[in-house]
């Protein structure tokens, strides 16, 4: 140190000048300094992602169960005011369990003709009843997605029927394919 580092320019006193520094913590690693840092950061993340929340419309929310019922396009749903959204989700939700169920049988059926296939003697009543059964779970499961459709199409106002409708159209265009950043995906 020399003794302009303890003797300040302005006349003062090294004791003074340690008093006005006392409010700093005079730490000894660097890591410290760094962790201290970090820690900050972290929670004004923290807190600022409470405020947003808290100002904003809360945690985004998940459209869960909408990929049930295929021809009601997940863009026109979040088109809709958030009330609006969940009203129509609730049917959807009150129907869930049934959708689970229809949705594991029709998984189910591959697997039973996939089994049916590999048996060590081939029986072709099996085979018929696979696929059969394949086509009884599909069926069930289009009908009731239709029966849910028809109950959300029931409930919409005339505005809302010509965003579901331009909506659809949007989704035929596209042919499948989904937009990621502005880009189109293949089908």
């Amino acid at each position: 140190m020399t003794s302009q580092d303890i003797n300040p320019p302005d006349g003062g006193s090294a004791p003074e000048m340690a008093a006005v520094r006392n409010w700093l913590p005079q730490l000894k690693s660097r890591w410290w300094t760094l962790l201290l840092g970090v820690s900050l950061m972290v929670n004004l993340l923290v807190g600022g992602l409470a405020i947003g929340f808290r100002i904003g419309d809360g945690p985004v929310e998940r459209l869960a169960g909408i990929s049930y019922v295929q021809l009601i396009p997940r863009n026109f749903l979040s088109q809709l005011p958030r009330e609006r959204r969940q009203e129509i989700m609730e049917i959807v939700k009150a129907r869930g369990a049934e959708l689970r169920s229809l949705r594991t049988e029709f998984r189910m059926a591959p697997r039973k003709l996939a089994d049916a296939l590999d048996a060590d003697t081939y029986d072709p009543a099996a085979v018929q009843a696979a696929v059969d059964g394949f086509m009884t779970a599909s069926e069930n499961l289009v009908g009731s997605g239709s029966t849910i459709v028809m109950e959300i199409v029931s409930k919409l106002t005339p505005g809302e029927r010509k965003l579901l409708a331009q909506s659809i159209r949007e989704r035929a265009e596209r042919g499948g394919r989904r937009k990621r950043d502005g880009q189109e995906t293949g089908p």
